[in-house]
């Protein structure tokens, strides 16, 4: 049996009853004592890339500190939530989506993490996340920055996350003097394989709200899941993508973003930070720290802008034009000069309109442009430092380097390691 995690013990704790009398049983109970690793059983299937780099967070925890072991599945770090009760666990990382879950965690008497946000938060509950509100401000400042004025969001809200990112969502437009319809999504009866619940989004019902909209329209979605249901049902529809609706995700799911048409833009989350720190709250709690009284949340990561939101609903076409062709060859050693060549008025006049409109110079939109490319390269891919500048239209890497750093105010090194 396993101490309830209501018993906690410290250092200088005087012993008491059956612990005093029996000192190898509070070892057993507090393996750390003895320096043993606690022993951990993960409930996050692998099923995802945030997943998985959750998953590698809490493994990069355990290895720097050596205080936590994972149970194993054969040769998978997953353990299902039917055979729980059957591991040695000291603590548990799980994913508990239903309030089912978080009771029969509760149950076990040890000290758990949920990484999910799906039910309301409560202060007996340890919760690692997201920062939700954070990530829904992101999405509306990503369409507001392509020029919509109208906006929708869609989510499924039963879930509680996606209430706060349509939160955050609704409060940023807000504040620029925009609205936004919220879209519902509907599910199919759950389709169970294994411990995987696959999620069908009725269609006709999607559809049928988005037919509603005008257009252009910019549309934020909790998931990238529920992205690439909208712009399936946009090719029903016979709107174009982004062009009639722009559109963006939530985990920048590469399976989902990179084989949906047009590909997915979407907002990674620092999934990896989320894992670390679920690892080092279920190692505090297991020594008797208490249940921090708020989730702990952590900001999203980048944007990695695609060509689902590869639009410009501007009004002057040679501002529109002079954004399409810097996004679409930031990669190259463009200067302001080459767009100026592409353009029927003169550079003082181009400069001027682009300034108005933008809100910032041309050479400008070229360095936000090539530092948006950068973090997605180094987010997305293991290409060299080197490989990731030039492809970022640098032709130094002390320079990439330096103008990165005063961009993000880390080194390329060190956001890609964030």
């Amino acid at each position: 049996m396993h101490s309830p995690r209501t018993s906690p013990v410290t250092t200088g704790t005087k012993l008491r009853g059956a612990h005093r009398r029996h000192p190898l049983r509070l070892i057993r109970h507090f393996p750390h004592l003895n320096g043993m690793p606690h022993q951990i059983a993960l409930v996050v299937i692998p099923s995802s890339d945030n997943q998985i780099r959750m998953l590698r967070g809490i493994l990069q925890y355990a290895a720097e500190t050596s205080r936590i072991r994972i149970i194993k599945n054969a040769a998978i770090p997953y353990i299902p939530w039917s055979y729980l009760k059957k591991v040695q666990a000291d603590g548990v990382i799980a994913y508990a989506e239903t309030s089912e879950q978080i009771e029969f965690l509760k149950s076990l008497q040890i000290p758990f993490v949920n990484l999910t946000l799906h039910e309301p938060p409560t202060e007996d509950l340890a919760i690692v996340h997201s920062d939700n509100v954070e990530i829904g401000r992101r999405l509306a400042d990503h369409l507001m920055s392509l020029g919509l004025r109208h906006f929708a969001f869609v989510g499924h809200y039963q879930w509680y996350h996606n209430r706060l990112r349509r939160q955050g969502f609704l409060e940023r437009l807000h504040e620029a003097g925009h609205d936004a319809v919220s879209v519902e999504v509907e599910f199919e009866p759950d389709a169970l394989q294994g411990d995987v619940v696959f999620r069908r989004i009725r269609q006709e019902h999607l559809s049928q709200q988005l037919a509603q909209l005008p257009q252009p329209c910019g549309v934020a979605t909790c998931h990238d899941e529920f992205a690439h249901e909208v712009v399936e049902c946009t090719k029903l529809l016979g709107i174009n993508v982004p062009f009639g609706i722009s559109v963006i995700g939530v985990n920048n799911y590469g399976l989902i973003c990179d084989t949906t048409s047009p590909h997915l833009s979407s907002i990674s989350q620092n999934s990896e930070k989320i894992g670390f720190l679920a690892a080092q709250l279920v190692d505090q709690l297991i020594q008797g720290e208490p249940i921090p009284p708020e989730p702990i949340l952590v900001a999203p990561g980048p944007i990695i802008a695609r060509r689902s939101s590869e639009f410009i609903a501007l009004d002057d076409t040679e501002v529109a034009a002079a954004i399409e062709f810097i996004r679409a060859r930031c990669g190259q050693p463009i200067t302001v000069t080459d767009i100026v060549e592409r353009s029927d008025v003169s550079r003082k006049t181009l400069e001027q309109r682009f300034k108005s409109v933008v809100g910032h110079s041309i050479a400008q939109e070229i360095r936000l442009s090539r530092m948006r490319r950068a973090q997605h390269l180094l987010s997305s891919t293991s290409l060299s430092i080197v490989d990731v500048a030039i492809r970022s239209g640098f032709d130094s890497t002390s320079g990439f380097i330096r103008a990165f750093k005063e961009y993000t105010g880390l080194t390329p090194a060190d956001y890609r390691n964030a």
